[in-house]
């Protein structure tokens, strides 16, 4: 897909009226109890996939001591942080696109496909965030429902996509409902899918999995971007921080329609990442507490009746259909943000994971 300059400086300057709202700002207000709680201390956040660890020690220490070069213009920190994610993911630094945060990815290549109009494809629920953006700029959208079991519907995906479809979008593990997709599956689907319409991945919660990314496949597929972020592993959601992995030519395209690739990112963010990508130890610690409280979790939903999606992320998609009682005003009477509806047929709603401790507290609170 070539850029249209002219075109592009139409839209370039409207995109960020889209949105009167910021999306964590909509998501917010859709979270039950958000406005009482969220100003208070003792509140227990389980709504947002945050990691209940925080960011790493070492990178905190890193983060401090880059604040002597906060005056300067400093490239070399990018250049790492690059560096060390080409080396991660067995790229080069040009399959590389560093950010502040995934979400910004997702909206710049919302507007990249938007250049000429078009159509985009993308299950629901899942994290399109990107969408209202894209719509804004001319886009239209088919969504395809997610199957019975929660899992995202592939073959309605590949039917949906028309002569000018410009975008499909995966995210996996799928947000809100932590499916996974398989290696197989996607590959497929992939292979399926004309070259010339953008397929980007989502992998924001991969590392919570054994499945290895797709990344892999960047240059085999030149219309493949596979993004990923800080914000969850790490604990940089404040912080911001993600990048994306695709063919080099498909990366200088996206990278036109910034002034400066990179720039939004603070010096303070970039050291942080770069040492807390080798945090060995916090990064075990975080798995290893997820799995212990995620297991917790839903053997406590599966004793109690409740329908629950197997999770490969940091958060449990299940059915407030079969539960007794206002499970919202529980939470709000013990100090917990949980998630929205997602789903009014079935009440599906979401709960992200705490510490084991919180998640002890928060069952407790809603079968106790």
């Amino acid at each position: 897909m070539g850029i249209n300059r002219r075109d592009w400086l139409k839209t370039a300057f409207l995109g960020g009226a889209a949105l009167a709202f910021s999306p964590l700002e909509i998501l917010a207000k859709q979270t039950p109890n958000y406005k009482e709680l969220n100003n208070d201390g003792e509140a227990i956040r389980l709504c947002f996939n945050e990691n209940p660890f925080g960011v790493s020690p070492k990178a905190i220490e890193a983060m401090q001591k880059s604040m002597v070069d906060a005056s300067k213009y400093d490239f070399k920190y990018a250049d790492v942080l690059k560096s060390k994610l080409a080396e991660k993911n067995q790229l080069s630094k040009e399959n590389i696109l560093v950010s502040a945060g995934s979400s910004f990815l997702l909206e710049l290549i919302a507007k990249y496909v938007s250049i000429n109009k078009g159509h985009m494809v993308f299950p629901e629920p899942s994290f399109t965030i990107f969408a209202p953006i894209a719509e804004f700029l001319g886009m239209s959208k088919t969504i395809i429902p997610l199957q019975d079991n929660k899992k995202i519907d592939l073959e309605g995906m590949l039917k949906a996509i028309k002569s000018d479809t410009k975008l499909v979008y995966l995210c996996n593990p799928n947000n809100p409902t932590g499916d996974l997709l398989s290696r197989t599956e996607v590959e497929s689907f992939i292979s399926k899918i004309p070259e010339n319409v953008v397929v980007l991945i989502d992998e924001a919660y991969i590392e919570f999995t054994n499945q290895p990314s797709f990344s892999n496949l960047v240059n085999q597929y030149k219309n493949i971007i596979v993004t990923r972020t800080f914000s969850k592993l790490y604990g940089f959601a404040g912080a911001r921080l993600g990048y994306a992995m695709a063919h080099p030519d498909l990366l200088k395209n996206l990278e036109k329609l910034q002034s400066w690739s990179g720039g939004e990112i603070s010096i303070v963010t970039l050291a942080g990442g770069i040492v807390a990508l080798d945090d060995v130890d916090f990064i075990s610690k975080v798995k290893n507490n997820n799995k212990l409280a995620k297991e917790h979790t839903i053997s406590e939903f599966e004793k109690n009746g409740i329908k629950v999606i197997p999770s490969n992320s940091n958060f449990i998609y299940f059915s407030l259909d079969n539960y007794k009682g206002d499970y919202f005003k529980k939470l709000k009477e013990a100090k917990i943000l949980g998630g929205k509806t997602y789903e009014e047929k079935g009440k599906w709603t979401r709960i992200s994971i705490g510490t084991l401790e919180q998640m002890q507290k928060y069952t407790n609170t809603i079968f106790g």
